[in-house]
């Protein structure tokens, strides 16, 4: 039997990884790209969010971001293929901060001194790691503004409730301050009213004495006995 010839196996070969490709990565891949994956997020949580105080992290959590989403979109960019460390936002984000370096190291970055200066150098090796890296970096940023989000709306909401129970309050004292007018009120005409009847019964009292001290007769004051009209007995 002739063996088949060479250009016909490479191409059965090609073919063969054509259709693994076409059916996506395999079992293997995937795992090392989960693998991959977790270890950005270790170099996230905890590496730069824990020992640096949170703006500052999440300020060198976008600079990096910045970094690798540039060389992504424009590959072949010099510019975003390496830069200085001594830039002032590079010292301040990535060379200050912990856990930065080590996530730029992993990105696929290696220092490397041009014309005396320093700097950091990508290895176009290393995309698939950028690319990887990248959207870690964009997952816990977006996760950041999700939980700066719901934590806006949880103090809104602390805000409105302090402010109804306020207003609850206000509305009580002035309720209770009305109620105590009005019985205020009440109380004043119920006095008005009792020392209007004291008043008038005492003019009515006042009335009825003056009546009868009209009737008493002036003079002495004797009392006349009921024999004086009589003449004396005869002795």
């Amino acid at each position: 039997m002739e063996s088949p010839p060479h250009s016909h196996l490479a191409e059965a070969v090609e073919r063969r990884l054509s259709a693994q490709q076409s059916h996506g990565p395999s079992p293997a891949e995937m795992a090392a790209e989960h693998a991959k994956r977790q270890k950005f997020r270790r170099l996230i949580d905890p590496g730069i969010l824990r020992p640096n105080p949170e703006p500052e992290a999440v300020e060198s959590m976008k600079i990096l971001y910045k970094l690798s989403e540039n060389l992504i979109r424009e590959p072949e960019n010099p510019k975003f293929q390496r830069f200085r460390t001594t830039n002032t936002q590079i010292q301040k984000h990535i060379m200050t901060p912990k856990g930065t370096v080590e996530f730029l190291r992993e990105l696929g970055f290696h220092p490397e001194v041009v014309d005396f200066q320093p700097y950091f150098v990508f290895n176009p090796k290393r995309m698939s790691d950028l690319e990887i890296g990248s959207a870690m970096l964009k997952e816990s940023l977006d996760l950041h503004e999700e939980k700066k989000a719901r934590a806006s709306v949880s103090k809104q909401t602390v805000q409105e409730a302090r402010a109804e129970v306020i207003e609850k309050v206000q509305l009580a004292f002035m309720e209770d301050r009305r109620t105590k007018m009005e019985h205020d009120e009440r109380e004043r005409q119920s006095r008005a009213a009792r020392a209007e009847i004291a008043a008038r019964k005492e003019a009515r009292e006042r009335a009825n004495t003056d009546i009868e001290e009209d009737h008493v007769i002036s003079g002495p004051g004797h009392v006349l006995d009921s024999t004086a009209d009589q003449p004396p007995p005869y002795n």
